[in-house]
């Protein structure tokens, strides 16, 4: 069975005020009990998985966080050792990612040593005033100078995730940032609207009227201006988010699109083997102790049906630029497909051939509304023999 497997490391040099996943401040570090703790969830999750689990190996590995490169050498490269014993052979794609204020040459040639041949760049942006917003710590030409040094390390699959949307943008510098990420070889580029997070600074930030985040429609202009950009240059949108080069999508996260299997360890990680999906707990510190008494620290678990099974299937499926089968809109919404499906088309959302339905470029800006609209329609609709009809007609 062929299956992704994350690996959360939660350390980072500086806390972004925008972030909202499970990290702690590096000073607080705690390598060895860290590389423990990953060392007994594996053994513990693969105990407990299906039998065609503990037989496979990962098809791909993808190390997040945190800042992955803010650890120290030594322990980066007792975590890549532990990390190749474990897989226990190759795997497809090896991503890694890195911020530029942590990438030195000697943890670039770690990660090449290590098995790495994929590297995730936050970039965010290359606006001195954007960059100060969402508190980061490096600079435009620091993060330039991290892209040359990684591609004189030997890296050709290189990716840069840019934000769209944050107060201090402006066209001219979003436009002439991505230009330049191109020309210093990058082969993958993912763009995120800004997102205010419940629970972070800048939530905190802007419930008290000190930061206010650009309305929508500037975000949907940066996605279109980066969308020309990067197709002059060679680059396809493949999901939402991400643009490649041909051969250089992202392997392990188009597994999350098709519902492949995945394995998350560490705080905060998710897992999903097929038929249940599950959470770690996202306190550093409680995700150690639990290990450390012998129980796998999942906060939780549920099973996912038939029906939620359908529906993610479209959900996921249409954040895609190859979509799904049409049989799959059916199966997910049997009383209104057909329906649906004209409504999506005048809406210039999707295109419906007679085999898949593809989302539009601007039915992938709109994909969540898009779905939702599919749903709410199925759950509005009352049992009758509207249902019979809807299936013929896809």
């Amino acid at each position: 069975m062929d299956y992704g497997l994350y690996i959360h490391l939660p350390y980072c040099r500086s806390l972004c005020p925008y972030c909202a996943f499970a990290k702690a401040p590096l000073h607080h570090a705690e390598p060895e009990r860290l590389l423990a703790a990953l060392a007994r969830e594996w053994e513990l999750a693969r105990t407990e998985a299906p039998e065609a689990w503990r037989a496979a190996r990962p098809r791909t590995v993808f190390v997040g966080g945190g800042t992955p490169t803010a650890l120290d050498p030594a322990t980066l490269r007792g975590f890549l050792d532990w990390t190749r014993i474990a897989i226990g052979g190759a795997v497809r794609e090896w991503t890694v990612e890195a911020n530029p204020e942590g990438l030195s040459d000697e943890k670039l040639a770690i990660l090449r040593a290590g098995g790495v041949d994929r590297l995730s760049l936050g970039v965010q942006s290359l606006e001195p005033a954007v960059l100060r917003v969402l508190g980061r710590i490096h600079t435009a030409k620091r993060a330039l100078d991290a892209l040359d040094r990684a591609r004189a390390a030997g890296f050709v699959n290189l990716s840069a995730d840019l934000m769209a949307g944050v107060p201090g943008e402006t066209a001219e510098g979003f436009d002439d940032g991505l230009e330049r990420l191109i020309a210093r070889g990058v082969t993958h580029v993912s763009l995120y609207a800004l997102q205010v997070e419940p629970g972070t600074p800048l939530h905190a930030k802007a419930a008290r009227g000190a930061f206010e985040p650009l309305p929508d429609d500037a975000a949907a202009e940066r996605y279109e201006a980066a969308g020309r950009i990067l197709e002059r240059s060679g680059f396809r949108r493949y999901e939402v988010a991400s643009w490649a080069k041909p051969g250089f999508e992202s392997r392990h996260n188009e597994g999350y699109w098709i519902r492949r299997p995945y394995l998350g360890l560490g705080p905060g990680a998710h897992s999903f083997d097929g038929r249940r999906r599950w959470g770690n707990v996202e306190q550093v510190t409680r995700y150690y102790e639990t290990l450390e008494a012998g129980e796998l620290p999942r906060l939780q678990t549920f099973e996912v049906g038939e029906e939620a099974a359908h529906e993610e299937v479209v959900f996921l499926g249409l954040r895609r630029a190859r979509g799904v089968r049409r049989t799959a809109v059916t199966q997910a919404a049997p009383k209104t497909a057909a329906s649906w499906l004209r409504w999506a088309e005048d809406a210039g959302a999707v295109r419906a051939g007679r085999g898949r339905v593809r989302p539009t470029e601007h039915g992938l800006m709109t994909a969540v509304e898009t779905v939702a609209e599919l749903f709410a329609r199925e759950a509005a609709m009352p049992q009758a023999d509207g249902a019979r009809a809807d299936r013929g007609a896809c």
